[in-house]
């Protein structure tokens, strides 16, 4: 005999329930209708009690951690949402494809099917008829009190088999399950509905579902009603205990059986379910709807929701629901390849509770004794619970503290040209035998992930290359005005100034010559801010305290500039920032054109913050080789002014784009940009109508060397 525990040990860490695949394949369709509402999807859903018990499992799993459980398949529905609801029916039609149909096909699930959804149908009516709380309540009841027999045909297929098949009647094949397992099919039920969290009337309403009517007659009515739409589905109306427990009369009770029947073999037909009269199913239709649902499976529900995502967080969230929907797994991290610096970085789900951990470890892809490095080299699937004598590296064993399991499995996500990075799961040794069975379903999610990751990146860099490109046109376009500008301009000083000392100091022209000159200094000054623009002058990087620095500028700028307008101004400084390597007076230019910039949108009054931070995860921990890299600094400038105008925004860093005027050269932010890049830091800007405008400035603590544009020529520019 197995013992009472070691079966619940075993069903606990079973995978997925038995699925028809004709409820999935309807399921998947209707949820890519947009016309489809959540009474639709429950009422598919609630054909099949394999699909509606992994639906409830997950709704009560420890990991979504709702405090109360819905306790309908339609509250279940609109908790989860059309998406989840998707990539359950994926998850559970691809195990059905991959795992199922060689599981035990000698179980008759078509009259398991039938019998449940009559069940299901004439709780329901009882309890409408009644006049009772909660008729879904009933209906789930009804669906699912066998659930506990697909749980022993799954888990025990050769020895359950045989007792269904030795066994005539419900009594004795209790005694053989209690005999054999130490536990009953009911029991079994019973206790998956308290690890779903459902009602504990419902627990009691399975437990008691083969009881003995003198044992049901004093019941809750729940329990009542599943005790008796079982035994009328199973003798029919004229069962005597049926009309005493009932309290409904015998033609009633005949119609309901007879509508029962009705809709179960329409709902059958409809999904292409075989009946237990019909002579079954063509071989050639099963393997067109196995192909059917392998496509579905692996083309539409989670696929789709990754090749739709605009961000990379919703391709990682997606990636990560989908998997643990699928497998069961506890916890995902990923490990992102960064080209730049040849590193594995950290990233998980936002609600993680070790995410601020995770974030700030890095993986050198020099380090071969890492299993993230080694599958991602490879292109292999790794895990080590594998009995292959390979020492896990520190990092190794760090990731899986924070996994929090015995081990982990490594899954490359790669693409034709290049490397992305490592899935990286959580695992016991039940679920090293699950992926591993399962790998070309795992290698499928992480070649989708990869390439939706690669994807949103090349679109990224794409934009980004665009307007660096466009800033390079303009520079040079500029540097080229400037170069032919400047020796026409020296000329004709030069010139002024002969002409002036040729003639006596009170000539009348002498004061024309002046007005001349000064128009030609306030060209000059033009040309000298389109060289800053164009080529900022960076001097020598040196270690600089930007605390320091911003807040000896800002009170500067306060006094000139912002007290006579009755602007507020503060600085938000973090504590105990490192010290970064750039260029000093390049920092004060930046600072100084951006509050003045705020200044002058915002009139008179107003509000402008700066604040000075340390980008947390930014500093990476590279734990086998014991050292961090040196991370980034953040400094954002707030303003509570008008906002940006969406038309300058469009072309915000670009020369010659202002709503200043005309007097305005339109170069403040273009400078801004030049010497923010030439430091290899970044700038970006949000800004709304009537709330105001924050610039975010990411600068590295130790910048290389400046990134100097190309110099057409030597010639400086004329200083007049």
């Amino acid at each position: 005999m197995i013992s009472r525990n070691r079966t619940f040990e075993r069903i606990r860490q079973s995978g997925n329930l038995p699925q028809l695949p004709q409820v999935v394949v309807k399921l998947i369709e209707a949820c890519n209708n947009d016309e489809t509402d959540i009474r639709d999807l429950s009422q598919i859903i609630s054909t099949d009690p394999g699909l509606t018990s992994r639906l409830m499992e997950i709704i009560g799993s420890a990991y979504l951690n709702i405090p109360k459980a819905p306790d309908t398949i339609e509250s279940a529905v609109v908790y989860l949402g059309m998406d989840t609801i998707k990539n359950i029916a994926i998850s559970a039609s691809a195990m059905h494809v991959f795992k199922l149909s060689s599981l035990s096909p000698e179980f008759d699930i078509a009259t398991f099917w039938n019998h449940s959804y009559k069940c299901a149908v004439i709780a329901k009516k009882i309890s409408m008829e009644l006049k009772l709380a909660q008729p879904d309540e009933a209906f789930l009841a009804g669906l699912l009190h066998e659930i506990g027999k697909l749980m022993l045909v799954q888990n025990f297929p050769g020895e359950y088999l045989e007792i269904l098949t030795d066994q005539g009647d419900e009594e004795n094949r209790i005694a053989a399950e209690k005999e054999r397992f130490d536990t009953t099919t009911e029991e079994i039920s019973s206790w998956l509905f308290d690890q779903w969290h459902l009602s504990p009337l419902m627990a009691d309403a399975v437990l008691y579902v083969n009881a003995s009517p003198g044992e049901i007659a004093n019941a809750l009515d729940l329990v009542k009603i599943i005790f008796v739409s079982n035994r009328l589905a199973d003798k029919g109306a004229d069962d005597p205990a049926v009309l005493r427990l009932s309290g409904i009369e015998q033609s009633r009770l005949a119609t309901m059986l007879t509508q029962a029947e009705a809709e179960a073999d329409s709902m059958a037909k409809s999904l292409g379910i075989p009946t237990p009269d019909s002579t079954g199913v063509q071989v050639e239709a099963n393997d067109a709807l196995t192909r059917k649902v392998k496509e579905i499976a692996l083309f539409h529900g989670t696929l789709q929701n990754l090749l739709n995502a605009e961000e990379i967080d919703s391709v990682l969230t997606i990636t990560e629901n989908g998997i643990k929907i699928l497998f069961n797994i506890p916890r995902v991290f990923y490990f992102l390849f960064d080209k730049e610096k040849n590193l594995l970085t950290g990233k998980c789900s936002p609600k993680d509770k070790h995410r601020r951990i995770l974030e700030t470890i890095a993986i050198p892809m020099s380090n071969t004794s890492s299993f993230l490095t080694t599958s991602l080299q490879s292109n292999r699937i790794l895990n080590s619970l594998a009995a292959n004598g390979n020492t896990p590296a520190i990092s190794d064993i760090q990731i899986t503290r924070l996994l929090e399991t015995n081990g982990l499995c490594c899954i490359p996500m790669k693409t034709v040209d290049s490397p992305v990075g490592v899935i990286v799961l959580g695992i016991d040794q039940v679920h090293k035998s699950t992926l591993m069975e399962n790998s070309s379903l795992l290698k499928l999610f992480s070649r989708q992930t990869a390439m939706c990751l690669q994807s949103l990146k090349y679109r990224q860099e794409s934009a980004s290359i665009l307007q660096n490109e466009r800033m390079q046109a303009f520079s040079a376009i500029t540097r080229k005005i400037v170069h032919e500008v400047n020796n026409p301009i020296g000329i004709i000083t030069n010139y002024l100034t002969l002409l002036s000392m040729k003639l006596p100091d009170k000539h009348p022209v002498q004061s024309e010559l002046t007005v001349v000159s000064e128009e030609i200094d306030r060209i000059a000054g033009l040309i000298r801010k389109l060289s800053n623009f164009s080529k900022p002058n960076i001097a020598e990087f040196e270690s600089v305290d930007i605390n320091q620095l911003y807040s000896a500028v800002l009170e500067i700028i306060k006094k000139s500039l912002l007290s006579p307008k009755g602007i507020e101004a503060s600085l938000v400084a973090a504590p105990n920032i490192p010290s970064i390597t750039t260029d000093k007076n390049g920092l004060k230019q930046v600072l100084i054109n951006l509050v003045k910039n705020a200044a002058e949108a915002m009139g008179n009054g107003g509000k402008i913050q700066i604040k000075i931070g340390f980008v947390q995860g930014s500093s990476k921990i590279l734990i086998d080789e014991k050292r961090k890299t040196p991370g980034n600094i953040e400094v954002t400038i707030q303003d509570n002014g008008p906002g940006i105008p969406a038309v300058i925004k469009e072309k915000l860093f670009e020369p010659y784009n202002s709503t200043k005027g005309p007097d305005n050269s339109g170069l403040g932010l273009s400078i801004v940009h030049s010497i923010i890049r030439s430091l290899s830091g970044s700038i970006t800007c949000k800004s709304r109508p009537n709330e105001g405008t924050c610039f975010t400035i990411l600068l590295p603590v130790t910048s290389p060397k400046p990134i100097l544009h190309q110099v057409i020529d030597d010639e400086p520019v004329h200083q007049h």
